[in-house]
């Protein structure tokens, strides 16, 4: 039986990896899935949890179906099991590259180590401010960053770190897999999506201009068919277009970019 093909979107959390994910997803040859990471557990098939499909992820028949036939498999070792999902999905929605999303750099160096995947990585770097400052955006709206100015400096200078070493190990990642990796910065995948998918279609021996110049002139994303897991307005929503988030640049405080500067140790740019 030959190896599934994955396509990995690997990147730090609010770094652009939904829309990539979504953007490959626009080929007839890819299957984008979002997070397939601790399928079928987790949050995946939590009620909440809403297929692009429209449907809830535990109703939805395509899911169903790969749950269905993934059961009896679920308890073996990952080496065994995650070939097999892989296969499953490509094999039941007729596409040749599934394409999975993930932004833990163990899940990452697992499926490299995974003889029965044929992996290709797609490293999605964004500017480690503009993470930050969505993150911390976001842990204000949900209420887990207080006010305290110490809980704020803590929080920021961990995200940093964090970002840092997410990138350095899939920078890794991308040299030890030569050919089969790709990096693209969240910046060109918004300004010149022809540009950041053709070295993507090169590794994967895919054409991708159509697409890329039809979402650089502004036209919108078709709906993925059965994205289960990343951002859940943009795999939700109808009529998502392009657009660069650039907030970051205007309103992140200056004391919080210096906290990035000296956590990450990245310069940052005024």
């Amino acid at each position: 039986m030959s190896k599934p093909k994955v396509v990995l979107i690997a990147g730090a959390a609010h770094g652009g990896t939904t829309i990539f994910n979504m953007m490959l997803g626009q080929h007839p040859d890819i299957f984008a899935t979002g997070k397939l990471r601790d399928f079928p557990h987790g949050v995946v098939f939590e009620a909440a949890n809403i297929c692009s499909c429209g449907a809830p992820a535990a109703d939805c028949p395509f899911w169903l179906e790969i749950r269905r036939r993934y059961q009896p498999i679920d308890e073996q070792p990952n080496e065994e099991k995650l070939p097999r999902l892989y296969d499953l999905i490509s094999s039941l929605s007729g596409r040749t590259f599934v394409g999975d999303v993930t932004h833990n750099v163990g899940y990452a160096q697992l499926l490299q180590s995974i003889d029965g995947i044929d992996l290709y990585l797609v490293h999605v770097v964004r500017d480690g401010r503009a993470v930050v400052y969505s993150r911390i955006r976001k842990d204000l709206r949900i209420g887990t960053l207080g006010t305290s100015r110490w809980q704020r400096i803590r929080r920021i200078a961990a995200v940093s770190r964090h970002w840092m070493r997410q990138t350095s190990t899939y920078s890794r990642m991308e040299k030890q897999l030569g050919a089969k990796a790709v990096r693209v910065s969240y910046e060109t995948i918004c300004n010149n999506p022809r540009a950041a998918l053709r070295p993507v279609g090169e590794c994967l021996g895919l054409d991708f201009d159509a697409i890329g110049a039809r979402l650089g002139s502004g036209q919108p994303f078709e709906r993925v068919p059965h994205m289960i897991r990343g951002n859940r307005r943009l795999r939700s929503e109808n009529n998502v277009v392009l657009r660069r988030d650039t907030s970051y640049l205007d309103e992140m405080p200056r004391l919080d970019r210096a906290i990035f500067q000296l956590a990450s140790r990245v310069p940052v740019i005024s």
